[in-house]
């Protein structure tokens, strides 16, 4: 997997209760800036040119969530790509990938949950602004923090039996 300093949305805060928590990052797909980051509030845009673009034309996007302070209390999470009209994600957010619930006690450092962005529902055509991620908790966590990173593949970390040879 090969990480793109543009492409990180930021880790989460603290999550401690049931509610949606934004990554702090989000992409901005719609910007007259060529690819310039600048500050937005508290949230930092990333300009993809001066051109409306899907972003995940010819080939799929994933957007990979890795668990950086293991989760504890609460019931499970769910996480999700998302496009909005506002750069905090909070007034028209359209899910376009989505992996969950999974439960609490699944979520230990260094868990990645890998969604797919699904550009040919959401990030075409009628294209909203800002791409970023959530997730959304059910019941009272008393820790956990995310990060997310959009990412064009993801390593394969399976592991295999070993004793046999290759000729």
């Amino acid at each position: 997997m090969i990480l793109d300093n543009n492409l990180s949305l930021g880790s989460s805060g603290a999550i401690t209760s049931a509610a949606t928590y934004d990554l702090p990052d989000v992409v901005d797909l719609r910007s007259n800036t060529n690819y310039v980051a600048t500050a937005s509030g508290s949230l930092y845009t990333i300009a993809q040119g001066t051109q409306t673009v899907d972003v995940g034309a010819g080939t799929d996007l994933l957007m990979i969530f890795t668990v950086t302070t293991a989760f504890a209390g609460g019931t499970n999470a769910t996480f999700q790509a998302v496009t909005d009209s506002t750069d905090n994600l909070d007034t028209t957010p359209l899910v376009c990938g989505e992996v969950g619930p999974i439960a609490t006690a699944s979520l230990t450092v260094g868990t990645q949950i890998v969604v797919r962005i699904t550009p040919q529902q959401q990030l075409g055509g009628s294209l909203q602004r800002y791409l970023g991620g959530n997730i959304v908790t059910t019941g009272t966590h008393t820790a956990g923090v995310v990060r997310g990173d959009i990412v064009l593949d993801m390593q394969d970390r399976r592991t295999y039996a070993g004793g046999f040879v290759v000729s």
